[in-house]
């Protein structure tokens, strides 16, 4: 009886650490935005992948949940943000393709993921000479009000003469659906021929022997396994430093996950009602908006209900609180004074406006706590790892510390990353120069500043 009862311990230990002795040529960890368009980007190039997602495959937590972000193109000349953007506009098209050909109808268009608006930009008189740059040989078409005046004639806002409004028109700026651009990007990856397993969570990753070496746990069945890989990018959000910390812990330092919170807003419906159709179209028309003072006031159009009522997501970039469970951060609350700030900051909006709309009108339904991982210049890394202070892992990418600017662009850092993967080169003077202040010698210079 002993002796099957030892059989039996170690047969369930051997099944709940499985091991694998195929190497898999390129494995991509996390489904969200910035995994998911590294792997599409890599399959286009027929590579053999393997994307593995902690969640399953509806999102219900993370940076890369919901279904609004801004998607803006209006930066100054041979900014690497609207050239992100563009060039993500661009991939986005391709899968598109992709995705219908062979089909006897198009199943899919740009407008599933693209919600087409003005972006609305607020600025202060002090801020003169940061606007006069952007407009400089701005090649985006755009509207301008430089007072009061000229904002009352152009968009029918009321605003002081200390303030200042751009308005940018362009096809694909306005917001971007995050949840269906991945669900686009799952059917392009498995059309191409390869795999995503959901539910598997990375709880350790090492190198051994030039081979990586990934411990899984299955989130629903316990089980855990090995997988070994030849390369490996990561593009776990704010887990990355956790993740990397025996490949690259200098990460941990150089990327810091903070709190934001979102909060989503109604107006109530008697008073959406009472508003005039040119209302109602002149409130659509004025999301999404970033007004840019010290918290930049955001907001835009989550979704319509059933009545065709807007359901307004509301934050601010620069109100940030420190983490202290990440895995618990995503269910948190929003207190009495985040949900306070959203109302007046969305009622202050909507007076200059000049819409029919009081801060009493402004009903909370929801909230949401999201995380921005950031760097010290609040630039993304699309990067090598180090092998030592100069010396490049080539078989090693990261991509992250996306500030909350990351949507907009994702599937330009995928193109990015897949490129750094494969070591292909772009000699084009804008990719370079996004390449250049994403990657490596930027890299290099911010370990030595930590070291230092």
């Amino acid at each position: 009886m002993k002796n099957i009862i030892l059989i039996i311990f170690f047969s369930l230990a051997l099944l709940s650490c499985q091991s694998s002795d195929k190497i898999e040529d390129v494995v991509v960890i996390g489904g969200g935005l910035m995994g998911s368009s590294t792997a599409w980007e890599l399959s286009k190039y027929s590579q053999n992948i393997l994307l593995i997602e902690q969640q399953d495959s509806i999102y219900t937590f993370g940076s890369s949940f919901g279904e609004a972000r801004i998607s803006r193109s209006l930066g100054p000349n041979q900014d690497i943000f609207s050239f992100l953007q563009q060039t993500s506009v661009s991939e986005t098209k391709n899968l598109i393709d992709f995705l219908n050909d062979g089909e006897l109808e198009k199943l899919h268009v740009m407008e599933d993921i693209y919600r087409t608006s003005p972006v609305t930009y607020i600025y202060s008189k002090s801020q003169l000479n940061e606007v006069e740059e952007l407009l400089n040989k701005q090649t985006v078409k755009y509207e301008y009000a430089s007072n009061s005046e000229e904002a009352k004639e152009k968009f029918g806002m009321k605003i002081s003469d200390t303030m200042m409004v751009i308005r940018e028109f362009k096809q694909y700026s306005g917001t971007l659906n995050p949840k269906v651009l991945i669900e686009k990007l799952h059917k392009g990856i498995r059309k191409s021929g390869n795999r995503i397993d959901y539910n598997q969570k990375v709880t350790s990753l090492k190198k051994e022997d030039g081979i990586y070496k990934i411990k899984i746990t299955d989130t629903k069945t316990g089980i855990n396994k090995i997988i070994l890989s030849k390369k490996v990018i990561a593009a776990a959000g704010p887990y990355n430093g956790t993740l990397v910390k025996d490949i690259a812990p200098y990460f941990d330092s150089l990327i810091s996950p903070k709190r934001l919170f979102l909060s989503f807003l109604k107006i109530d419906s008697d008073t959406y009602d009472m508003l005039t159709i040119d209302q109602k179209k002149k409130l659509k028309e004025s999301y999404p908006v970033a007004y840019l003072n010290s918290e930049i006031f955001y907001s835009m159009i989550e979704e319509y209900d059933e009545k065709d009522s807007p359901l307004l997501k509301v934050g601010g970039h620069f109100l940030r609180t420190d983490i202290e469970d990440l895995d618990k951060v995503w269910s948190m609350d929003l207190t009495t004074q985040e949900i306070k700030w959203s109302k007046e900051n969305t009622a202050d909006y909507l007076v200059k406006l000049d819409l029919p709309i009081k801060l009493s009108n402004l009903e909370y339904v929801r909230g949401y706590s999201c995380v921005y991982s950031l760097t010290q210049s609040e630039i993304p890394y699309v990067t090598h790892a180090l092998k030592n202070e100069t010396e490049i892992d080539s078989s090693f990418v990261l991509i992250g510390g996306m500030s909350g600017v990351g949507a907009k662009g994702s599937l330009a850092y995928g193109l990015i990353a897949a490129d750094l993967v494969l070591g292909k080169r772009n000699d084009s003077f804008m990719y370079k120069k996004s390449k250049s202040a994403l990657g490596t010698e930027r890299l290099i210079k911010d370990v030595q500043h930590t070291d230092n």
